[in-house]
């Protein structure tokens, strides 16, 4: 029997409280809402390293700061700001904890591929409280087959579910045929996640507390306002049901997606710095000032790119410049996971024991560098 899905109509419009519509964030009210939750971040971290999730209290806070809504427009609820928020609040959050940023920059960033799906969809997202939006890059199994209620999922399993554990809906990636007798392409679909099935396989060296686990889908009904082309997030090709006008929308997941997690390393940076300044343990001659550079550095390349993109000519950016966004996303990444590495070996010996911060924090950056978007010798080469 398949297990069909409902649609639940909503009003289209702005997410509204019981006091009337939330107010959006600039900019620097995002970014200072992310600082100041960072020591109360900070305290769930080791919890959240032993659950192998993270708190309920640690994503409440999140919501409250409206972090998992950067990216959504204001139409929908959210403060419809843009990637360099999207990355900085990350980076902010993760100084206290890289789990917490790892999952602000994936569930937040799911909120700007909802906003493309036909509003149906949009509606079904956006009306609730809390937009909690897991990512599966791309489900494994048989392609979906195309029936005329929608598309039906059947034997599918995914990895790396970074926020199933909090999340109601799963953005997941599937090879899907576009019309009766084509051949299947890609495609992302809206999963309520209480309709998968979770492997508890979470037992890692570092991000534990993404609570990154895979899950099965035996067999889904998923109706056609939750399927989307791939094809349509990226602004050089029409949007079949329409996109926000804003500058985040203008450009392509291919170049800017992971944008944000370049954002846990630069936070993690940046933490396993202050956590030596602030340690007698360490050994003296470590290169305070030229890591801070660096990682400095590596913030400013990545904003520039921003910058560039969102000025560019070109829908979603020209090939050249879609290409430097991708290296210097791997990049960044790969120059803030040298800098916790080279903390870590500067900390003494104590650095071995479980709660040395600096641990979990080299733990979590090396887990995180190792994501396919931080390895220069894919993203490294200019375009052809």
């Amino acid at each position: 029997m398949i297990a069909a899905t409902t649609s639940v109509p909503a009003p289209e419009g702005p997410r509204d409280t019981e006091d009337g519509p939330r107010p959006t964030l600039s900019h620097d009210e995002a970014v200072a809402a992310a600082r100041a939750i960072v020591p109360r971040l900070g305290a769930y971290a080791a919890e959240a390293d032993r659950l192998r999730t993270l708190p309920e209290e640690a994503v409440r806070l999140l919501d409250d700061a409206r972090l998992l809504d950067v990216l959504t427009p204001r139409l929908w609820g959210g403060s419809g700001l843009g990637f360099a928020t999207a990355l900085l609040t990350t980076e902010e959050l993760s100084r206290g904890c890289a789990s917490v940023g790892w999952l602000r920059a994936v569930m937040g960033g799911n909120t700007w591929t909802v906003a493309q799906f036909p509003v149906e969809a949009r509606q079904e997202v956006f009306s609730a409280p809390s937009s909690r939006v897991a990512l599966q890059l791309r489900l494994a199994g048989p392609p979906a087959r195309r029936v005329p209620e929608g598309y039906l999922l059947r034997g599918m399993w995914g990895r790396f579910c970074s926020g199933i554990d909090h999340a109601e809906w799963i953005v997941a990636g599937v090879s899907a045929p576009p019309a009766p007798g084509a051949e299947p392409e890609p495609h992302v679909v809206l999963l309520p996640q209480q309709r998968t099935v979770g492997i508890d396989d979470w037992h890692t060296s570092g991000l534990r507390g993404t609570g990154s686990r895979s899950f099965t889908v035996p067999e889904l009904l998923v109706p056609h306002h939750r399927v989307l082309p791939l094809s349509a997030l990226d602004p050089v090709n029409p949007s079949p049901h329409g996109r926000p006008r804003t500058t985040p929308y203008r450009m392509a997941f291919a170049a800017v997606g992971t944008v944000a997690l370049a954002g846990v390393l630069l936070g993690a940076a940046r933490a396993a710095l202050d956590a030596y300044a602030g340690s007698p343990g360490g050994v003296s001659g470590l290169d305070v000032s030229g890591l801070t550079a660096t990682v400095d550095t590596a913030r400013a390349l990545l904003l520039a790119d921003l910058d560039v993109l969102a000025a560019s000519s070109a829908p979603g950016g020209t090939p050249e410049e879609r290409a430097r966004m991708r290296r210097d996303i791997a990049y960044a990444g790969t120059r803030c996971r040298e800098v916790v590495n080279a903390v870590y070996e500067a900390s003494g010996s104590a650095v071995i024991y479980d709660d040395a911060p600096v641990q979990r924090i080299w733990r979590d950056a090396n887990a995180a560098a190792q994501h396919p978007t931080f390895d220069l010798r894919r993203w490294g080469a200019s375009p052809a």
